[in-house]
Protein backbone atom coordinates (compact mmCIF):
# COMPACT_ATOMS: atom_id res chain seq x y z
CA UNK A 1 0.00 0.00 0.00
CA UNK A 2 2.76 2.40 1.00
CA UNK A 3 4.64 1.50 -2.16
CA UNK A 4 1.57 2.29 -4.30
CA UNK A 5 1.12 5.69 -2.64
CA UNK A 6 4.81 6.44 -3.19
CA UNK A 7 4.54 5.54 -6.88
CA UNK A 8 1.42 7.72 -7.34
CA UNK A 9 3.05 10.69 -5.60
CA UNK A 10 6.18 10.27 -7.70
CA UNK A 11 4.11 10.25 -10.89
CA UNK A 12 2.22 13.37 -9.83
CA UNK A 13 5.46 15.20 -9.05
CA UNK A 14 6.93 14.15 -12.39
CA UNK A 15 3.81 15.29 -14.23
CA UNK A 16 3.96 18.63 -12.43
CA UNK A 17 7.62 19.10 -13.28
CA UNK A 18 6.98 18.15 -16.90
CA UNK A 19 4.12 20.67 -17.18
CA UNK A 20 6.28 23.36 -15.59
CA UNK A 21 9.23 22.62 -17.89
CA UNK A 22 7.00 23.15 -20.92
CA UNK A 23 6.27 26.72 -19.87
CA UNK A 24 8.49 29.73 -19.23
CA UNK A 25 11.39 28.91 -16.93
CA UNK A 26 11.94 31.85 -14.58
CA UNK A 27 15.33 31.62 -12.92
CA UNK A 28 16.01 32.61 -9.33
CA UNK A 29 18.68 35.20 -10.16
CA UNK A 30 19.50 38.74 -9.14
CA UNK A 31 19.47 41.31 -11.92
CA UNK A 32 23.28 41.33 -11.93
CA UNK A 33 23.38 37.54 -12.20
CA UNK A 34 20.86 37.66 -15.05
CA UNK A 35 23.07 40.18 -16.88
CA UNK A 36 26.12 37.97 -16.39
CA UNK A 37 24.24 34.96 -17.76
CA UNK A 38 22.95 36.97 -20.74
CA UNK A 39 26.49 38.12 -21.58
CA UNK A 40 27.66 34.51 -21.56
CA UNK A 41 25.14 33.50 -24.24
CA UNK A 42 27.14 32.91 -27.41
CA UNK A 43 24.52 33.81 -30.01
CA UNK A 44 22.16 36.79 -30.17
CA UNK A 45 19.79 37.92 -28.87
CA UNK A 46 21.42 38.31 -25.45
CA UNK A 47 18.30 39.56 -23.74
CA UNK A 48 16.61 39.52 -20.34
CA UNK A 49 12.85 39.21 -19.91
CA UNK A 50 11.73 40.57 -16.56
CA UNK A 51 8.25 40.05 -15.08
CA UNK A 52 7.57 42.98 -12.73
CA UNK A 53 4.62 42.03 -10.52
CA UNK A 54 3.00 42.56 -7.12
CA UNK A 55 1.29 40.08 -4.83
CA UNK A 56 -2.10 41.84 -5.12
CA UNK A 57 -2.16 42.23 -8.93
CA UNK A 58 -4.88 40.06 -10.51
CA UNK A 59 -3.59 40.27 -14.12
CA UNK A 60 -0.10 39.34 -12.83
CA UNK A 61 -1.53 36.14 -11.33
CA UNK A 62 -3.36 35.38 -14.56
CA UNK A 63 -0.10 35.56 -16.51
CA UNK A 64 1.71 33.39 -13.93
CA UNK A 65 -1.00 30.74 -13.64
CA UNK A 66 -2.53 30.61 -17.11
CA UNK A 67 -0.22 32.11 -19.72
CA UNK A 68 3.43 31.48 -18.84
CA UNK A 69 2.90 27.72 -18.17
CA UNK A 70 1.79 27.20 -21.78
CA UNK A 71 4.19 25.33 -24.05
CA UNK A 72 3.99 28.00 -26.75
CA UNK A 73 5.31 30.55 -24.23
CA UNK A 74 8.04 28.23 -23.00
CA UNK A 75 9.25 27.59 -26.55
CA UNK A 76 9.49 31.32 -27.31
CA UNK A 77 10.76 32.81 -24.06
CA UNK A 78 13.20 30.06 -23.05
CA UNK A 79 14.88 30.26 -26.46
CA UNK A 80 15.19 34.05 -26.53
CA UNK A 81 15.66 35.27 -22.97
CA UNK A 82 17.10 34.84 -19.54
CA UNK A 83 13.76 34.97 -17.71
CA UNK A 84 13.50 36.49 -14.24
CA UNK A 85 10.71 37.90 -12.11
CA UNK A 86 10.63 40.30 -9.17
CA UNK A 87 7.98 41.45 -6.73
CA UNK A 88 8.17 45.24 -7.01
CA UNK A 89 7.30 45.66 -3.34
CA UNK A 90 9.94 43.34 -1.88
CA UNK A 91 13.72 42.90 -1.82
CA UNK A 92 15.56 43.82 -5.00
CA UNK A 93 12.23 44.57 -6.66
CA UNK A 94 12.01 47.85 -4.72
CA UNK A 95 15.22 49.12 -6.34
CA UNK A 96 14.23 47.78 -9.76
CA UNK A 97 10.87 49.59 -9.60
CA UNK A 98 12.72 52.88 -8.97
CA UNK A 99 15.46 52.27 -11.52
CA UNK A 100 13.07 51.48 -14.38
CA UNK A 101 10.16 53.68 -13.18
CA UNK A 102 7.72 50.77 -12.97
CA UNK A 103 4.36 52.03 -11.72
CA UNK A 104 1.72 49.84 -13.39
CA UNK A 105 1.34 46.09 -13.17
CA UNK A 106 2.11 43.80 -14.72
CA UNK A 107 5.04 45.42 -16.52
CA UNK A 108 7.35 43.23 -18.60
CA UNK A 109 10.80 44.69 -19.28
CA UNK A 110 12.99 43.72 -22.23
CA UNK A 111 16.60 44.42 -21.21
CA UNK A 112 19.92 43.95 -22.97
CA UNK A 113 22.85 42.19 -21.30
CA UNK A 114 23.98 45.49 -19.75
CA UNK A 115 20.61 45.96 -18.07
CA UNK A 116 19.60 48.78 -20.42
CA UNK A 117 15.90 48.85 -21.24
CA UNK A 118 15.09 48.16 -24.86
CA UNK A 119 11.34 48.26 -24.47
CA UNK A 120 8.48 47.20 -22.22
CA UNK A 121 5.09 45.53 -22.55
CA UNK A 122 2.26 46.49 -20.23
CA UNK A 123 -0.67 44.37 -19.07
CA UNK A 124 -1.85 40.78 -19.37
CA UNK A 125 -2.88 39.13 -22.62
CA UNK A 126 -3.50 35.77 -24.28
CA UNK A 127 -0.39 33.73 -25.05
CA UNK A 128 -0.27 34.24 -28.83
CA UNK A 129 -0.90 37.99 -28.81
CA UNK A 130 1.44 38.50 -25.84
CA UNK A 131 4.26 36.72 -27.65
CA UNK A 132 3.70 38.93 -30.69
CA UNK A 133 3.86 42.07 -28.53
CA UNK A 134 7.12 40.89 -26.97
CA UNK A 135 8.51 39.95 -30.39
CA UNK A 136 7.86 43.51 -31.57
CA UNK A 137 9.32 44.96 -28.35
CA UNK A 138 12.54 42.94 -28.80
CA UNK A 139 13.37 44.93 -31.91
CA UNK A 140 15.40 48.00 -30.82
CA UNK A 141 13.98 49.97 -33.76
CA UNK A 142 10.54 49.78 -32.09
CA UNK A 143 11.73 51.30 -28.80
CA UNK A 144 10.62 54.82 -27.77
CA UNK A 145 14.24 56.05 -27.98
CA UNK A 146 14.56 54.77 -31.56
CA UNK A 147 11.23 56.35 -32.52
CA UNK A 148 12.42 59.65 -31.02
CA UNK A 149 15.64 59.53 -33.06
CA UNK A 150 13.58 58.97 -36.20
CA UNK A 151 11.40 61.96 -35.32
CA UNK A 152 14.45 64.15 -34.69
CA UNK A 153 15.87 63.23 -38.09
CA UNK A 154 12.58 63.79 -39.92
CA UNK A 155 9.73 65.62 -38.18
CA UNK A 156 7.02 64.00 -40.27
CA UNK A 157 3.50 63.30 -39.03
CA UNK A 158 4.13 59.55 -39.26
CA UNK A 159 7.24 59.77 -37.06
CA UNK A 160 5.43 62.04 -34.61
CA UNK A 161 2.54 59.63 -34.17
CA UNK A 162 4.87 56.62 -33.94
CA UNK A 163 6.89 58.21 -31.12
CA UNK A 164 3.81 59.32 -29.19
CA UNK A 165 2.27 55.88 -29.55
CA UNK A 166 5.48 54.18 -28.38
CA UNK A 167 5.59 56.36 -25.25
CA UNK A 168 1.92 55.79 -24.53
CA UNK A 169 2.10 52.02 -25.00
CA UNK A 170 4.99 51.83 -22.53
CA UNK A 171 3.22 54.10 -20.01
CA UNK A 172 6.03 56.67 -20.01
CA UNK A 173 3.57 59.36 -19.05
CA UNK A 174 6.06 61.94 -17.79
CA UNK A 175 8.11 61.75 -20.98
CA UNK A 176 4.96 61.86 -23.08
CA UNK A 177 3.55 64.93 -21.34
CA UNK A 178 6.91 66.73 -21.44
CA UNK A 179 7.28 66.05 -25.16
CA UNK A 180 3.75 67.15 -26.08
CA UNK A 181 4.01 70.29 -23.95
CA UNK A 182 7.24 71.15 -25.75
CA UNK A 183 6.11 70.55 -29.33
CA UNK A 184 2.34 71.06 -29.34
CA UNK A 185 2.25 74.71 -30.43
CA UNK A 186 4.74 73.98 -33.23
CA UNK A 187 2.59 71.23 -34.76
CA UNK A 188 0.37 71.71 -37.77
CA UNK A 189 -3.33 72.03 -36.95
CA UNK A 190 -4.18 68.62 -38.38
CA UNK A 191 -1.39 67.11 -36.23
CA UNK A 192 -2.52 68.86 -33.04
CA UNK A 193 -5.99 67.39 -33.37
CA UNK A 194 -5.10 64.02 -34.83
CA UNK A 195 -6.84 61.11 -33.08
CA UNK A 196 -3.54 59.61 -31.85
CA UNK A 197 -2.38 62.90 -30.32
CA UNK A 198 -5.81 63.51 -28.79
CA UNK A 199 -5.80 60.01 -27.30
CA UNK A 200 -2.47 60.77 -25.63
CA UNK A 201 -3.59 64.19 -24.40
CA UNK A 202 -6.80 62.81 -22.91
CA UNK A 203 -5.32 59.70 -21.29
CA UNK A 204 -5.74 59.64 -17.46
CA UNK A 205 -2.29 61.21 -16.96
CA UNK A 206 -2.54 63.47 -20.02
CA UNK A 207 -2.19 67.23 -20.32
CA UNK A 208 -5.89 67.74 -21.02
CA UNK A 209 -6.75 66.87 -17.40
CA UNK A 210 -4.86 69.90 -16.09
CA UNK A 211 -6.72 73.21 -16.51
CA UNK A 212 -3.44 75.08 -15.94
CA UNK A 213 -1.60 73.25 -18.70
CA UNK A 214 -0.64 75.29 -21.77
CA UNK A 215 -1.99 72.60 -24.10
CA UNK A 216 -5.36 72.63 -22.32
CA UNK A 217 -5.52 76.43 -22.60
CA UNK A 218 -4.64 76.29 -26.29
CA UNK A 219 -7.44 73.80 -26.98
CA UNK A 220 -9.89 75.95 -25.04
CA UNK A 221 -8.91 79.12 -26.92
CA UNK A 222 -8.92 77.35 -30.28
CA UNK A 223 -11.89 75.10 -29.66
CA UNK A 224 -13.37 75.77 -33.09
CA UNK A 225 -10.31 74.07 -34.63
CA UNK A 226 -10.56 71.09 -32.29
CA UNK A 227 -14.28 70.76 -33.03
CA UNK A 228 -13.62 70.74 -36.76
CA UNK A 229 -11.11 67.90 -36.63
CA UNK A 230 -12.41 65.86 -33.69
CA UNK A 231 -16.15 66.78 -33.60
CA UNK A 232 -17.73 69.15 -31.11
CA UNK A 233 -19.30 66.31 -29.13
CA UNK A 234 -15.95 64.61 -28.47
CA UNK A 235 -14.20 67.85 -27.45
CA UNK A 236 -17.08 69.00 -25.23
CA UNK A 237 -17.23 65.61 -23.53
CA UNK A 238 -13.59 65.74 -22.51
CA UNK A 239 -13.59 69.41 -21.50
CA UNK A 240 -16.57 68.75 -19.22
CA UNK A 241 -14.79 65.75 -17.71
CA UNK A 242 -11.73 67.92 -17.02
CA UNK A 243 -13.81 70.59 -15.28
CA UNK A 244 -15.54 67.90 -13.21
CA UNK A 245 -12.13 66.66 -12.07
CA UNK A 246 -11.13 70.24 -11.28
CA UNK A 247 -14.22 70.88 -9.13
CA UNK A 248 -13.83 67.52 -7.40
CA UNK A 249 -10.23 68.40 -6.47
CA UNK A 250 -11.24 71.93 -5.48
CA UNK A 251 -13.90 70.65 -3.07
CA UNK A 252 -11.60 67.99 -1.59
CA UNK A 253 -8.76 70.48 -1.15
CA UNK A 254 -6.44 68.20 -3.12
CA UNK A 255 -5.35 70.88 -5.55
CA UNK A 256 -2.20 73.01 -6.08
CA UNK A 257 -2.48 76.66 -5.04
CA UNK A 258 -1.79 77.90 -8.57
CA UNK A 259 -4.90 76.08 -9.84
CA UNK A 260 -7.16 77.70 -7.25
CA UNK A 261 -6.54 81.12 -8.80
CA UNK A 262 -8.23 79.94 -12.03
CA UNK A 263 -11.46 79.04 -10.24
CA UNK A 264 -13.64 81.82 -11.69
CA UNK A 265 -12.38 81.28 -15.25
CA UNK A 266 -13.07 77.56 -14.95
CA UNK A 267 -16.59 78.21 -13.64
CA UNK A 268 -17.37 80.46 -16.61
CA UNK A 269 -16.03 77.89 -19.10
CA UNK A 270 -17.83 75.00 -17.39
CA UNK A 271 -21.14 76.90 -17.40
CA UNK A 272 -20.73 77.69 -21.09
CA UNK A 273 -20.21 73.99 -21.86
CA UNK A 274 -22.71 72.59 -19.35
CA UNK A 275 -25.75 72.03 -21.60
CA UNK A 276 -27.72 70.82 -18.55
CA UNK A 277 -25.09 68.22 -17.65
CA UNK A 278 -26.09 66.99 -14.19
CA UNK A 279 -22.58 66.21 -12.95
CA UNK A 280 -20.96 69.52 -13.85
CA UNK A 281 -23.85 71.55 -12.40
CA UNK A 282 -23.88 69.57 -9.14
CA UNK A 283 -20.11 69.75 -8.66
CA UNK A 284 -20.02 73.45 -9.58
CA UNK A 285 -22.68 74.20 -6.92
CA UNK A 286 -20.73 72.19 -4.36
CA UNK A 287 -17.52 74.06 -5.28
CA UNK A 288 -19.29 77.41 -4.91
CA UNK A 289 -20.45 76.45 -1.41
CA UNK A 290 -16.93 75.32 -0.53
CA UNK A 291 -15.54 78.65 -1.76
CA UNK A 292 -18.03 80.52 0.46
CA UNK A 293 -17.21 78.18 3.37
CA UNK A 294 -20.86 77.08 3.63
CA UNK A 295 -20.00 73.54 4.65
CA UNK A 296 -23.37 72.72 6.21
CA UNK A 297 -25.14 73.52 2.94
CA UNK A 298 -22.48 71.65 1.01
CA UNK A 299 -22.89 68.53 3.14
CA UNK A 300 -26.65 68.90 2.78
CA UNK A 301 -26.22 68.15 -0.93
CA UNK A 302 -25.12 64.62 -0.05
CA UNK A 303 -28.45 62.96 -0.77
CA UNK A 304 -28.08 59.67 -2.64
CA UNK A 305 -31.47 59.75 -4.37
CA UNK A 306 -30.46 63.09 -5.91
CA UNK A 307 -26.86 62.17 -6.68
CA UNK A 308 -27.90 58.85 -8.26
CA UNK A 309 -29.40 60.81 -11.17
CA UNK A 310 -25.87 61.32 -12.46
CA UNK A 311 -23.65 58.93 -14.39
CA UNK A 312 -21.47 56.45 -12.50
CA UNK A 313 -18.53 58.83 -13.08
CA UNK A 314 -20.53 61.78 -11.73
CA UNK A 315 -21.46 59.82 -8.60
CA UNK A 316 -17.85 58.75 -8.06
CA UNK A 317 -16.54 62.32 -8.36
CA UNK A 318 -19.20 63.81 -6.10
CA UNK A 319 -18.49 61.21 -3.44
CA UNK A 320 -14.71 61.50 -3.73
CA UNK A 321 -14.87 65.28 -3.38
CA UNK A 322 -15.85 64.78 0.27
CA UNK A 323 -14.70 61.26 1.17
CA UNK A 324 -11.11 62.27 0.27
CA UNK A 325 -11.35 65.68 1.96
CA UNK A 326 -8.74 65.79 4.73
CA UNK A 327 -9.88 69.09 6.24
CA UNK A 328 -13.29 67.90 7.45
CA UNK A 329 -14.08 68.16 11.15
CA UNK A 330 -15.17 65.01 13.05
CA UNK A 331 -18.82 66.15 12.83
CA UNK A 332 -18.51 66.74 9.08
CA UNK A 333 -16.90 63.32 8.59
CA UNK A 334 -19.82 61.79 10.50
CA UNK A 335 -22.25 63.39 8.01
CA UNK A 336 -20.30 61.97 5.07
CA UNK A 337 -20.29 58.55 6.76
CA UNK A 338 -24.06 58.86 7.28
CA UNK A 339 -24.48 59.46 3.54
CA UNK A 340 -22.63 56.23 2.71
CA UNK A 341 -24.71 54.32 5.28
CA UNK A 342 -27.92 55.61 3.68
CA UNK A 343 -26.58 54.74 0.22
CA UNK A 344 -25.72 51.22 1.39
CA UNK A 345 -29.22 50.72 2.83
CA UNK A 346 -30.87 52.05 -0.33
CA UNK A 347 -28.81 49.80 -2.60
CA UNK A 348 -29.51 46.80 -0.34
CA UNK A 349 -33.27 47.44 -0.56
CA UNK A 350 -33.04 47.88 -4.33
CA UNK A 351 -31.02 44.67 -4.65
CA UNK A 352 -33.52 42.72 -2.51
CA UNK A 353 -36.41 44.06 -4.60
CA UNK A 354 -34.65 43.08 -7.83
CA UNK A 355 -33.89 39.61 -6.46
CA UNK A 356 -37.53 39.03 -5.45
CA UNK A 357 -38.73 39.99 -8.92
CA UNK A 358 -36.08 37.81 -10.55
CA UNK A 359 -37.08 34.80 -8.45
CA UNK A 360 -40.80 35.42 -9.04
CA UNK A 361 -40.38 35.70 -12.80
CA UNK A 362 -38.01 32.72 -12.94
CA UNK A 363 -40.53 30.64 -11.00
CA UNK A 364 -43.29 31.72 -13.35
CA UNK A 365 -41.19 30.80 -16.38
CA UNK A 366 -40.28 27.39 -14.98
CA UNK A 367 -43.95 26.75 -14.18
CA UNK A 368 -44.92 27.52 -17.77
CA UNK A 369 -42.20 25.23 -19.08
CA UNK A 370 -43.34 22.36 -16.82
CA UNK A 371 -46.88 22.62 -18.12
Amino acid sequence: MKKSIFVILSLLICLGLTAQSKGVIFENLTLQEAQTKAKAIKKAPKLIFMDCYTSWCGPCKDMTNNVFPQEICGTFFNANFVNVKFDMEKGEGLDIAKKYAVSVYPTFLILDAEGKEINRVIGSDKAESFIEKVRQAMNPSNSPSAKFEMYQKEKSSANLYAYVEALQNSYRNNELNFFLNEVFVTLKTNEKFNEKIWRALTSPAGAMYNTNNEVFRYVLLNKYEADRYLTKAKVDEHLLKTFKVYFMRYISGNIPQEMISNYETNVICANALSNNDFGIEYLARMAALKRENKMDELLGMLVYRQISRGTSLDIEMIEKSLSENRSLTPDQKAKVAQYFNEKSETLSRDAAYAKRNSERLSGSTNSNITK
